[in-house]
């Protein structure tokens, strides 16, 4: 059975950067509908079923109510937390999922690769700095996805792995891994609070694998320096403090800060980079772990990200084997999800 996978976060583009800067709003109702649109060109492309994940916002479930639809409802225990996201990979993986359509930002990416590592995505942008994922319609990444999922268009023509930040954190013998999509970044406080990272003195240090000079947030600094494509080899490093050389970047949508740069320079693939505590690391812009003192962090970038598909090719290479074409004259039953 080729199935088509669809990740929701419903907290995703509705974090505090909406009150303190100039970042939009991402409306359950715009996600309800983006959601629909993907199963539904699923399905019409081939899919035999639809794996939508349940969030406590329901709004996978309110999306697929009243379709005629091969949809299944990932049944998980939810947490309401990040980890939701996490899990709903997993499960997806386990469940033998072909492809996942993800509803998010840079962090909802992260979360879908730290369940699922190998995940062959299309991350469609409805965070707040939306580096990773990118401005996808959802008919035509449901479509993409699904050519993908039953073979019809070969993922090894149009599903390239992506970039990570490997991090492994050890702290007076307590040792973790994680990881980021985008960037990783040391920041002067003790406290991780709601997660946003709005204070740009506060930065010491950013490593980013996508930067490029367009991006906002954490990754700005480094694309507006030593910019780095999404599928060229390696990232680059930036230390920040007191200096003579400065750059102007927007650490949110809309607002733009002044930082000072100790030191920049790029990364190979496989470089290892090492910071000190303390601080709080932020992946993917989100301040998510506290480190102490004694804290020493190692950080390698590599290229065993997820697989990202390629819609605009996928579709290009479907129109050359003629699958949108049909051998019928009579109409096909339409799907509009009435």
């Amino acid at each position: 059975m080729h199935t088509v996978g669809v990740i929701v976060n419903p907290i995703a583009g509705k974090d505090i950067r909406r009150l303190a800067t100039a970042a939009s709003h991402t409306s359950d109702s715009s996600k309800i509908e983006t959601v629909r649109r993907a199963v539904i060109a699923a399905v019409e492309a081939g899919a035999d079923r639809v794996m939508v994940s349940g969030d406590p916002h329901r709004l996978a479930e309110r999306a697929v109510h009243g379709l005629d639809l091969p949809v299944d409802l990932l049944d998980i225990e939810l947490r309401r937390d990040r980890s939701d996201t996490s899990d709903a990979a997993a499960a997806m993986w386990k469940r033998g999922v072909d492809a996942v359509v993800v509803l998010g930002g840079d962090g909802t990416c992260r979360d879908v690769a730290k369940g699922w590592p190998d995940a062959t995505i299309i991350p469609i942008s409805t965070g707040t700095n939306n580096v990773y994922p990118m401005a996808i319609d959802a008919t035509s990444a449901g479509t993409a996805a699904a050519f993908v999922a039953t073979g019809a268009v070969p993922a090894d023509l149009v599903a390239r792995r992506s970039k990570k930040v490997s991090v492994t954190v050890d702290d007076r013998g307590t040792v973790v891994h994680d990881l980021a999509l985008v960037d990783l970044a040391l920041i002067d406080t003790q406290f991780v609070g709601a997660r946003a990272v709005l204070d740009p003195s506060s930065i010491r240090a950013v490593i980013a694998v996508i930067a490029t000079p367009m991006s906002t947030g954490l990754s700005s600094i480094v694309g507006r320096l030593l910019p780095v494509d999404r599928w060229q080899p390696g990232g680059a490093v930036v230390h920040l403090g007191e200096s003579t050389r400065f750059v102007r970047a927007p650490l949110s949508p809309g607002s733009f800060s002044t930082f000072g740069i100790t030191e920049a320079h790029r990364l190979d693939d496989g470089a290892v980079v090492s910071l000190r505590g303390p601080g709080v690391l932020a992946f993917d812009g989100e301040r998510d772990l506290r480190i102490s003192a004694d804290a020493t962090v190692t950080i390698s970038v590599d290229s065993n990200g997820p697989f990202i598909i390629d819609v605009g090719r996928t579709l290009a290479v479907a129109a050359d084997l003629h699958l949108f074409e049909t051998s019928t004259t009579s109409i096909p039953e339409e799907h509009h999800g009435d």
